[in-house]
């Protein structure tokens, strides 16, 4: 896909990459759906809905002239018979976990480098870049789980994916908006995406689900409370003390 922007640069992201981001979408979705005992409609359309739903919201979102979904209708029927073949050999994909878990990492990482770059290629703010970036690359995964009545997993106590998607698009914007070649700042957004997954797995980091900082910053409140006022008490007898100090030593000069 290209976009071309205002002073006539352009990253192009090679088309099979991008169809590897979108294959892989459809078979993370279709196996969802197969998890859930759905039927073929269902496993096709939620395949197709994770593999299309992030760049069909950026694309409204940017209200650019095209919608990615619709340029390649050929893809649309690759996708479907890819669901299709989840659907009737699920076995295959559930032996395959590990070259499954890299292709979906890096399936995120691509969908976080096609957001981010395209609104940097229509002109948008570096907050957007990152913004549609990441949404980008867990749209598709968030839209499935609505589907199925489910907590969009992004939302829920995981392994880094959302995080690592921002953090993709965020690196990207970076370099991008520095002035860097496109190229670079695209693998730097793909590398970063798919170390940030593998590292939080490895070392088991998670998103935390519940955080209550109340007890600490009421904590800290009372203590500060308590050490302005063994200051304030202090500097009074001291206040009080000096003058009486002073009245003795006139006395005795007097005296």
């Amino acid at each position: 896909m290209e976009h071309l922007f205002a002073d006539g640069t352009a990253l192009t992201v090679p088309f099979g990459a991008d169809f590897f981001s979108v294959a892989v979408g459809v078979i993370t979705g279709a196996m969802f759906a197969c998890d859930r005992k759905l039927d073929i409609v269902g496993t096709i359309v939620l395949g197709l809905m994770t593999a299309y739903g992030g760049g069909i919201i950026r694309d409204l979102l940017l209200q650019d002239d095209g919608v990615y979904f619709m340029e390649f209708p050929g893809v649309i029927l690759v996708c479907i018979c890819l669901a299709v073949f989840v659907f009737y050999f699920r076995g295959l994909f559930r032996h395959s976990g590990q070259l499954l878990f890299f292709a979906d990492a890096l399936s995120v990482a691509l969908f976080a480098l096609a957001g981010a770059n395209k609104a940097f290629q229509c002109g948008e703010e570096f907050v957007m870049v990152v913004i549609l970036g990441a949404l980008t690359s867990v749209g598709g995964g968030a839209l499935r789980d609505i589907s199925v009545g489910e907590t969009p997993g992004v939302f829920q106590r995981s392994n880094f994916y959302a995080v690592a998607g921002a953090a993709g698009a965020l690196v990207f914007a970076a370099m991008a908006f520095a002035s860097a070649p496109l190229v670079l700042a695209a693998l730097a957004c793909v590398f970063t995406v798919v170390f940030l997954r593998y590292l939080s797995v490895y070392y088991d980091w998670k998103t935390a689900n519940e955080a209550d900082l109340t007890p600490k910053v009421a904590h800290g409140a009372h203590a500060a409370k308590d050490f302005l006022s063994e200051i304030f008490r202090r500097a009074t007898l001291h206040r009080k003390k000096v003058p009486a100090t002073r009245a003795s030593w006139f006395r005795r000069r007097r005296g």
